[in-house]
């Protein structure tokens, strides 16, 4: 039974049109842009450690000279009107939530769409960007934080629950949703660009998470002051982007709200306020080592009208390597969650919520110089360090002075494995130009900080929510349409932390499957 239903989900999953993730910042597209770096076919004096859908839109313009994305449809001295790709998003669970990296999309199960299209509008150095996104999805029911869990869990669930809006569902009917997706209005004068909007924003170098700004969430509004390009100076090359903008909540309840404890209401309500966001990041490019980018982030949010001016804060530092000769890169981003980290703060302190992101890609030449083997890993650790700041609930993204967290629209807006978590992934693929045919291996570990938290003092060593996933990506152009697929087998040991009745350490975890696919058209008109 359960092969023939796999069967017909794949077949089904095949069918559908589906596309590129609606800010087209991590799918085929944005694989590519940076994989020609390695390859010697893109410019590797920019960084691509702060991305943009527009910066990727310019990117694949210069990949594709004899048929860029950008087409003029209409063109004189004063104005040029161009269309942006139009695409369509698909993706299917079949029993629980799976996916990442997708803007305004939500965490469901069963079909879920996107549409997206747009215009771009220059005139000098004014420019309008106009792509909004319409969601739909079915958003069926599938199991959450189990009601039988003891209630001492529950109580330790909500030290998490009551310090950031990062619900496990949207409910359970028809969502749908209009967002104004990637869009914005520009000035630039020479390197440098204002713009207010509400583009996705991914800096530092990972390629699966990004510990400040990923394309986990939706956009929000932002102003930004950015470098458009590289600035030149005699000891090397500075990329740099300020943005000052507001964070949104989702409004939704956490689960079992109501409960007691000893009298006491777990639930803290959160204040109904939308929250402020500053942020800053910088690149440095060295004279003496023209493949090293350097760079810090550091982060800023807190309530609007906070009369009191409390924050929360975060940064990290980031390097990437890129070696075109040897066709490989290196990369890490290390951060810290109470404040803005330093080469001498992160050296010289030690008890201080800590994570980082890791990861290598190295490309070996097959048949001829278009064709390779692709080799990548990515480790991302989120979980706490050490024992008394999991007892603090200090986890990523939580805070008790914002108990929204670092949120945006209910989803996290860095690393899209949450709280606590941490990821090892490994991937090879055959790769030749923006073609692609791979397979990713990873494994899953669901808020270890919790699970400390909660389990040990029952000694219960059983109890790791680890998701293991075996993934077939594919990425393929042909005319005017771009193509992306992706479909996962993802095997949940002990999902949600729970497991069946057994006899001493000898248990049965609560295992569950989900097949997830999402596959990708974007059409250049």
């Amino acid at each position: 039974m359960k092969k023939s239903f796999l069967l017909i989900a794949f077949c089904v999953s095949l069918q559908l049109l589906m596309a590129q993730s609606e800010s087209m910042l991590f799918d085929g597209a944005s694989d590519y842009i940076r994989r020609s770096q390695l390859t010697g076919t893109l410019d590797r004096n920019n960084s691509l450690l702060i991305n943009s859908f527009a910066q990727n839109l310019t990117h694949l313009d210069s990949l594709q000279k004899n048929k860029p994305l950008l087409l003029t449809k209409s063109k004189n001295n004063f104005l040029n009107v161009t269309f942006l790709p139009v695409s369509r998003t698909a993706r299917f669970n079949s029993d629980l939530s799976h996916g990442f990296n997708d803007g305004g999309m939500i965490p469901s199960a069963g079909m879920q769409w996107v549409f997206s299209g747009g215009v771009h509008l220059k005139a000098g150095g004014l420019e309008i960007l106009a792509k909004p996104t319409y969601i739909t999805a079915q958003n069926r029911e599938f199991e959450t934080f189990p009601t039988e869990h003891y209630p001492v869990f529950w109580k330790t669930y909500y030290r998490w629950l009551n310090t950031i809006d990062n619900p496990e569902n949207f409910g359970f009917n028809t969502y749908k949703k209009l967002l104004p997706g990637q869009s914005a209005i520009k000035y630039s004068y020479k390197n440098l660009t204002l713009s207010y909007g509400t583009e996705n924003r991914w800096w530092a170098p990972g390629r699966y998470n990004a510990l400040i700004l990923s394309n986990n969430a939706s956009g929000f509004a932002h102003a930004a002051l950015t470098s458009n390009a590289p600035i030149k100076t005699k000891i090397g090359n500075i990329e740099f982007q300020l943005i000052s903008g507001t964070l949104q909540n989702s409004n939704i309840l956490p689960p079992d709200h109501y409960r007691y404890d000893q009298g006491v209401l777990l639930h803290k309500p959160k204040p109904d306020q939308s929250r402020y966001i500053r942020a800053a990041t910088v690149s440095f490019n060295p004279v003496f080592a023209p493949g090293l980018f350097i760079g810090a982030t550091a982060v800023g949010y807190g309530y609007n009208g906070n009369s009191t001016g409390e924050q929360a804060t975060m940064g990290s530092l980031y390097a990437r390597y890129v070696m075109p000769k040897d066709r490989a890169e290196v990369y890490i981003e290390f951060g810290r969650n109470d404040k803005s980290p330093t080469p001498l703060n992160i050296v010289t302190e030690n008890n201080y919520p800590r994570a980082f992101v890791a990861g290598f890609r190295k490309l070996v030449p097959i048949n001829n110089k278009q064709q390779f083997i692709e080799i990548a890993a990515e480790l991302t650790q989120l979980q706490l360090p050490t024992t008394p700041l999991t007892f603090e609930g200090k986890s990523w993204y939580t805070s008790s002075k914002v108990p929204h967290g670092f949120t945006h629209q209910g989803q996290i807006l860095g690393a899209h494995i949450g709280p606590g978590s941490n990821s090892q992934l490994g991937a090879i693929s055959y790769v030749n130009g923006f073609t692609k045919i791979g397979v990713e291996f990873e494994r899953l570990v669901h808020n270890n900080d919790f699970y400390y938290n909660a389990f040990i003092v029952t000694r219960d060593p059983t109890r790791h929510w680890v998701d293991v996933s075996t993934t077939l990506v594919g990425n393929y152009a042909y005319k005017k349409l771009m193509a992306s697929g992706r479909a996962a087998f993802v095997r949940s040991l002990n999902y949600q932390w729970y497991i069946l009745e057994g006899l001493g350490y000898f248990k049965n975890g609560y295992d569950r499957f989900n097949f997830s696919a999402t596959l990708s058209i974007a059409y250049r008109l």
